[in-house]
């Protein structure tokens, strides 16, 4: 029952969190006007993009585990996964592509 509740919990707050940036990002996307700045921000956006590529690949792995228990509840867990490791890659894209404006 933790389990599922916490599972709901944490499916609102990666739904409510549409955009990939956080307002660290937006502010940093902002103030990067000097050379140093902006390399600074690739750096900082690349290392975002790796973080969640590696991320998406947890994911992936633990979509592709069996967790035991009933088969549908194991096929709702392999969706929940599948679910977060595109999430996840998606906003490795979005980091990925913000460090290449630089």
């Amino acid at each position: 029952m933790k389990k599922t509740l916490a599972t709901i919990l944490f499916s609102l707050i990666l739904a409510g969190n549409v955009s990939a940036f956080t307002e660290l990002d937006n502010l940093l996307i902002a103030e990067a006007t000097t050379p140093d700045l902006k390399k600074i921000a690739k750096d900082y956006f690349g290392k975002k993009a790796k973080d969640h590529k590696e991320l998406a690949e947890k994911y992936k792995s633990l979509a592709s585990q069996s967790h035991g228990g009933k088969a549908t509840s194991d096929a709702a867990e392999k969706e929940k996964y599948k679910k977060l490791a595109d999430h996840a890659e998606k906003e490795a894209a979005a980091y990925k592509a913000q460090a290449e404006k630089y």
